[in-house]
């Protein structure tokens, strides 16, 4: 998350708390493009109480007379509650699912086939600075939504990503959404409903061939039905039909994926994911 931090957090602010804003920002979990008055004021506050950051601070100073790029999201820091504030930006964002283990590795595999490396480095920190909360089915999502929300105080680093278990394209999924809104109205923002009717219809076919090489007939099956139809089927109990079981990790972690492998499901799979990673930035 980009940080908009106050000139005054650096000369009235919790001392210890500043040492630890700057650390985020060093170690990269979440970004400072200062304003000059700013930069001027945490130089003058490295030299004196925090010298290991110097260097940092004066590489900031520099760069204040940029003007900043965009950003997905921007955290204003301010003196008043900077202690609030530090505590939920040290915390890793949180992107709340059905299931941690097949939608985690969903995630994983978007990221770094659409080349997302603030999401791949978020994920592969040790502790990581994205995190999964498993729903446990859809069910429960609103209230995990509530519980999870509650441990941030200022800036809320939650999101959800669920499936829309639509059948067809007209199917308006409106169970799926009523939850979408129950999520909202539990004070988180940001809510994900896949356009299609499960992860799973987003698993590319080279997923499906690693999975399946022995029946390499039903995957050509597969990926002759148009994606207006594809994409709402019950992939679990198609392949299960077809004596094919999916496994929990759908994802394979030792498969490398695309973007080009995404975009052959449909021509707005890539763009749907896209927006799913521009999320994920919001909460970073």
């Amino acid at each position: 998350m980009r940080l908009d931090i106050e000139p005054d957090v650096f000369t009235s602010g919790d001392r210890l708390s500043v040492i630890h804003l700057l650390g985020l920002a060093v170690e990269g979990q979440h970004e400072w493009r200062p304003s000059l008055p700013a930069a001027i004021s945490a130089e003058r506050f490295a030299t004196e109480q925090a010298p290991l950051f110097s260097e940092f601070v004066q590489q900031a100073l520099v760069e204040a007379a940029n003007p900043a790029p965009a950003a997905p999201a921007v955290a204003r820091i301010s003196a008043d509650r900077l202690k609030e504030l530090v505590s939920d930006l040290r915390r890793p964002a949180t992107l709340i699912v059905e299931n941690r283990i097949a939608d985690g590795g969903f995630v994983r595999a978007v990221a770094a086939a659409l080349g997302d490396h603030q999401v791949v480095e978020a994920l592969s920190q040790q502790p990581p600075w994205l995190g999964f909360s498993h729903g446990g089915g859809s069910g429960d999502i609103p209230e995990l939504a509530a519980d999870e929300r509650a441990g941030f105080t200022v800036l809320v680093r939650v999101a959800v990503l669920f499936d829309s278990d639509r059948k067809a394209a007209s199917d308006p999924g409106r169970n799926q959404e009523d939850k979408a809104m129950k999520c909202r109205d539990n004070g988180v923002a940001e809510v994900h409903l896949l356009a299609w009717r499960m992860m799973e219809n987003y698993a590319p076919f080279r997923v499906w061939e690693h999975h399946f090489a022995h029946r390499p007939e039903h995957v050509d099956e597969l990926r002759a039905i148009e994606p207006e139809q594809r994409g709402y089927l019950h992939l679990k109990t198609w392949f299960k039909g077809r004596r094919c079981h999916p496994p929990k990790r759908v994802f394979p972690a030792e498969l490398t994926l695309t973007e080009e492998d995404f975009a052959e499901l449909g021509p707005e799979v890539v763009a749907e994911l896209r927006e799913l990673l521009a999320m994920i930035h919001r909460i970073l």
